[in-house]
């Protein structure tokens, strides 16, 4: 299938590959009148998870998101035009690492861009299932928008069976059984992502921490405590304690 210079949708033309994930090739587009766009294109067999993404991603309006603008179709393959997130993911962006040693100011924003992403998601009703570094697009001086919400979902939604929703190192306990997912499981995520900001590395469950005088290590540990129960579950909240472990001295 010839791509690059396909025009889908309301005059949508694709200009390049940006990438590929478990469920899609991403596109870098212009709509007609030249704005930046994303598309997303599902092969055929996957079309629940195009289906999903723009039940969960169109209407969304909050500033730290890419909401979807229109499902259509490239030939037989279903197709996604959203809104386009500039820059890099997450460990792409951060090099130098720990983050917040290297880039405290600008990892900080990220961490609470992101967090302000789920509080949105989270008050519609929505978890979004899948917080890892590739669906956090961030710019040079921090700024970050959350994408993919292909396996996004209702808060608690019920299971037919046991089903694994997400990705490896990111899964929170409950996630891992498979069992429904709420807002806790999201920030078990974001749990990940900060211990990884201190540490300079991803530790597996019940792996001895570095020594660290980082402020910010009892929240990382509340984030990623085994037991949903004793996880927070307000992103807002969340957020307030980051900025205020932050202005404590290292």
């Amino acid at each position: 299938m010839a791509v690059a210079g396909s025009v889908i949708g309301d005059g949508v033309r694709l200009v390049r590959l940006l990438g590929r994930g478990s469920h899609s090739a991403v596109y870098f587009a212009v709509d007609r009148e030249g704005q930046p766009r994303s598309v997303k294109v599902f092969p055929d067999y996957l079309a629940p998870f195009a289906d999903r993404e723009y039940a969960h991603g169109v209407g969304l309006t909050h500033s730290r998101l890419a909401p979807v603008l229109a499902r259509t179709a490239l030939e037989e393959c279903p197709a996604l035009v959203l809104t386009y997130a500039r820059g890099q993911t997450l460990f792409q962006r951060y090099v130098s690492r720990p983050a917040l040693l290297a880039e405290r100011q600008a990892f900080l924003l990220t961490m609470t861009h992101l967090l302000d992403a789920l509080g949105y998601l989270h008050g519609r009703g929505l978890v979004h299932r899948d917080i890892k570094p590739d669906n956090i697009i961030v710019e040079p001086e921090g700024a970050a928008k959350l994408v993919d919400y292909d396996l996004s979902g209702r808060a608690y939604e019920p299971l037919a069976l046991p089903t694994r929703i997400g990705t490896g190192a990111f899964l929170s306990p409950e996630a891992a059984r498979g069992d429904p997912q709420g807002p806790e499981s999201d920030l078990y995520g974001v749990g990940v992502l900060l211990g990884w900001g201190i540490h300079g590395q991803l530790l597996t469950p019940g792996e001895a921490a570095p020594m660290t005088r980082d402020p910010l290590t009892p929240l990382w540990r509340s984030l990623t405590r085994p037991d949903r129960r004793a996880r927070p579950r307000d992103a807002a909240a969340v957020r307030a304690e980051l900025l205020e472990l932050a202005q404590k001295p290292l």
